[in-house]
């Protein structure tokens, strides 16, 4: 099976790497660190994992000089789709190719699908703490669930067959049956975390540390999960404490979003917070906490540049 990677930042570095390591063929497409992976490769950092170096990796700086592929991993940020894709993504497309978006928020399938509706398209949500800390090295700090559902039902088996070569990593790679419901069970996390570690200037453990802050995720959580049930999807309240508990467990992180606002990069805030807002507030639910924790992104964002 062909793999490529578009975007080998800490998703992209951290998966594409781990298939690597196994055995897999695995073609990486970077950016700003083309020259550093072609002449060194790409190292993963991790304390359950040791130090995995892959001296020698399939490295391009431009997709046209990539082979069709038969998987091919999206890792960009969700607001780089509609600039990107359509200039990268068409080189590595063959009839059967699936197309894995791992990225964060709602819509960016519907969204990929309408930029390239003959596509085959499946949704990831990567349940690990990882970040890339220099060029070709990605620090894996916990976790590394990856689970995989399909946007077009008619290739879920082709889904499936994926997650098998995936799990050739050792991870826990888990296909689901329901894409959607797996992209607001990830929301309940992601608005909570990554928005509030922006605004407040801070990292996951102080944020679950702290009596009134640990409050404050806890209903943000509750009202992501009311949005999702008034959106059709079943989510337990019991789920927020799930929540708390597992980050409660993480060694001290900080979000994506954290580290792209400190790198002066835009941030997600149009599928993390805008699209199910305005998702929940079409079901008949308004999500407060979450649209105020949006404006304050947005104002952030501004400041930043964007």
């Amino acid at each position: 099976m062909v793999i490529s990677v578009i975007g080998t930042g800490a998703i992209g570095g951290f998966y594409g790497g781990m298939l690597a390591h196994a055995g897999q063929e695995v073609h990486f497409l970077l950016n700003s660190d083309y020259d550093w992976v072609k002449e060194h490769g790409l190292t993963i950092d991790s304390p359950n994992l040791g130090i995995i170096r892959l001296p020698r990796v399939k490295a391009y700086s431009k997709a046209t000089d990539m082979p069709p592929s038969d998987v091919i991993l999206v890792c960009l940020k969700s607001i780089q789709n509609e600039k990107l894709l359509p200039d990268l993504l068409p080189p590595l497309l063959k009839k059967d190719s699936l197309v894995v978006l791992i990225q964060n928020g709602l819509g960016v399938e519907k969204d990929v699908a309408n930029l390239f509706p003959e596509v085959s398209i499946a949704g990831g949500i990567a349940r690990v703490s990882a970040s890339k800390v220099s060029p070709g090295v990605i620090r894996h700090f916990d976790h590394g669930r990856l689970e995989l559902g399909s946007y077009n039902p008619a290739h879920s088996r082709r889904l499936e067959e994926v997650a098998v070569t995936f799990q050739t990593t050792g991870l826990p790679i888990v296909p689901v049956a329901d894409l959607q419901a797996l992209r607001w069970r990830k929301l309940v996390w992601n608005i909570t975390f990554n928005g509030l570690s922006v605004v407040l200037n801070t990292t996951t453990d102080q944020l679950v540390g702290h009596p009134e802050t640990a409050r404050l995720c806890r209903e943000i959580m509750l009202e992501v999960i009311a949005g999702a049930t008034a959106c059709g999807m079943e989510l337990p309240s019991s789920f927020a404490d799930e929540m708390m508990a597992y980050t409660q467990r993480m060694r001290p992180y900080s979000p994506s979003m954290k580290v792209d606002f400190d790198q002066k990069r835009p941030l997600e805030i149009q599928y993390i917070y805008q699209n199910p807002v305005a998702a929940a507030r079409a079901a008949g639910y308004e999500m407060v906490r979450v649209d105020m924790l949006a404006k304050q992104l947005a104002f952030l964002n501004e400041k930043n540049g964007y």
